[in-house]
């Protein structure tokens, strides 16, 4: 399979990725540069200059401080926001007024940077966690509660001033790179069949799994597009097992001594991604069984130097 193709645009863009030092942020940060544009990570954290990408602007933020990403606006000409700051299921739950912190009134900071820049390309990540599900029709858990507000805020900014963002729900992405957070566990299951070593995924579940590559095509698509109103959708509706997610590891490395714990982690009952799909029209998709492979050779590559 040919590598994705990525959307082109007459004019170059400068975009801001918060929480751009992440999974996530690095990959798209290399998309966006690769395709000719200017991409500026702002997070906490950042990389040692030797480990830096080339032609990525670097700076230290925090996304609780609106102040701070004004300057960063201002003094790099953004033009365009990738709102990928936030933190997961284990810190949210570990340390609940932390994770509203940096997930609800990060939002709000991005929005109101969105308004006082005058910027309108503004896509961010929300998760398929937001999804009402269970007895109680609610999330199962407080990052859910979070990025379901931050879907809500953003509607909002749409009615008071206009702004018409971009909210996509990954599930589950993995690839080289992905080591934090409860579903990493794929990944790393992938790394460990790469290494011929065991690895027990430590919950079964059906889940949507896609590869980095594809996810950064969609961002990069949804950057380059503007809506005329506020959209929020899932990026697949393609459920998969975590047997599945084994066999596909099998086909690739035939002796993987990969499991999954019996564990069930209750998936959303429902999934639509048709909102996206009116956005973009179609994109090429990345099956599991080509993501997998793409995966645990990246792996391989990386252990032979």
């Amino acid at each position: 399979m040919q590598a994705l193709e990525r959307p082109e645009r007459s004019q170059p863009i400068t975009t801001l990725i918060t929480g751009g030092n992440g999974f996530l942020g690095r990959a798209l940060a290399a998309g966006l540069r690769d395709a000719g544009h200017r991409p500026v990570i702002a997070d906490l954290t950042l990389p040692e200059h030797g480990e830096r990408l080339e032609g990525v602007t670097y700076t230290q933020a925090d996304i609780r401080d609106l102040p701070a990403l004004l300057r960063i606006a201002e003094d790099n000409a953004v033009d365009a926001i990738a709102h990928l700051a936030g933190l997961v299921i284990p810190v949210c739950r570990k340390n609940p007024v932390l994770g509203a912190e940096v997930n609800v009134i990060g939002q709000i900071n991005v929005m109101e940077l969105a308004r006082q820049m005058g910027i309108s390309r503004l896509v961010y990540t929300s998760s398929l966690a937001a999804r009402p599900r269970g007895t109680l029709r609610s999330p199962t858990n407080l990052y859910g509660v979070y990025k379901r507000c931050g879907e809500d805020i953003a509607k909002v900014y749409f009615l008071d001033y206009g702004i018409a963002s971009v909210g996509l729900r990954p599930n589950v992405v993995y690839g080289p790179g992905r080591d934090s957070g409860e579903t990493a566990a794929i990944t790393l299951a992938m790394r460990a069949a790469a290494r011929g070593e065991a690895y027990e995924i430590p919950f079964s579940s059906v889940m949507c799994f896609q590869h980095i590559d594809e996810v950064t095509d969609i961002f990069m698509r949804c950057l380059a597009v503007q809506p005329e109103q506020p959209v929020v959708s899932d990026l697949t509706t393609d459920a998969r097992s975590t047997d599945e997610v084994i066999a596909a590891i099998r086909k690739v490395v035939p002796d993987a001594r990969i499991t999954a714990a019996p564990s069930f982690r209750p998936a959303p009952e429902e999934m639509d991604n048709a909102p996206l799909q009116a956005l973009l029209g179609d994109w090429q998709n990345l099956s599991l069984e080509e993501g997998t492979r793409r995966t645990i050779d990246a792996f391989r590559r990386a252990a032979t130097g």
